[in-house]
């Protein structure tokens, strides 16, 4: 079966904040997105965003960043621990479950890297085989059930949604985000909690959940969403 490892690595940890703060959301603008900012306090975001250099910035973030793990240090190799036993309580069944929804998206010897982060926003790259988790979450085994269940469809789905449906990078996000209702279908009661996704896809997971109900295939749920995927918010 794959595995998944967990680390802290502070320069993953300084670029994760340099992302949140300067890149631009995918979410709402309507939303309170206030949570991507996690740990680091509101007003130390704004005079991150304040500063002119690229540079100066970058070392405030790592010098607050490296005095956070200073003082944590204890509670994430307590976290550390335990997101690691918590896991491998699920890890094969989680793998079993993926394996009948994606067919040969993982190969058994694969590890991936869950990274822990005090930002709220945990991004994945699928090349590099790493996700981040919160590090004030104690339900992490639910966020690395989320984000493998991105890579997994990304693997498996990535070129048909792009080459043969046409979907935008918008369209291609919502798909993503909202299938992860599968969780809570297919592996009810596995996890620290429920799958919830965002709240603007909470419509969306509806439409897909009756739709995966009725057929249990993931080909016709993606020939579903092509067919709503300009109505749904309506």
């Amino acid at each position: 079966m794959p595995r998944v490892h967990f680390a802290y690595d502070l320069e993953k940890d300084i670029w994760n904040a340099l992302r949140v703060i300067n890149e631009p959301s995918h979410h709402d603008p309507r939303e309170d997105v206030s949570w991507m900012f996690g740990r680091l306090p509101a007003e130390f975001v704004a005079e991150m965003r304040g500063l002119g250099a690229a540079d100066e910035q970058r070392t405030k973030i790592a010098a607050h960043l490296k005095g956070e793990h200073e003082n944590v240090r204890e509670l994430i190799e307590q976290r550390i621990k335990l997101f690691s036993e918590k896991w491998m309580m699920v890890n094969n069944a989680y793998f079993e479950k993926i394996e009948h929804i994606f067919p040969g998206a993982f190969s058994a010897g694969e590890t991936f890297t869950a990274y822990l982060t005090n930002l709220g926003s945990c991004p994945f790259n699928i090349k590099e085989g790493w996700f981040m988790a919160k590090l004030g979450d104690t339900g992490a085994d639910a966020v690395v059930a989320h984000e493998l269940l991105h890579f997994a469809f990304i693997r498996k789905y990535w070129r048909q949604c792009k080459e043969v449906l046409k979907l935008s990078a918008k369209e291609f996000w919502d798909i993503q985000e909202a299938t992860t209702f599968l969780l809570n279908e297919e592996m009810p009661g596995m996890f620290s909690r429920p799958d919830r996704g965002y709240p603007e896809h909470q419509k969306l997971r509806a439409l897909l959940v009756d739709e995966w109900r009725a057929h249990k295939n993931f080909d016709s749920l993606l020939a579903h969403y092509a067919t709503i995927k300009n109505s749904w918010k309506k």
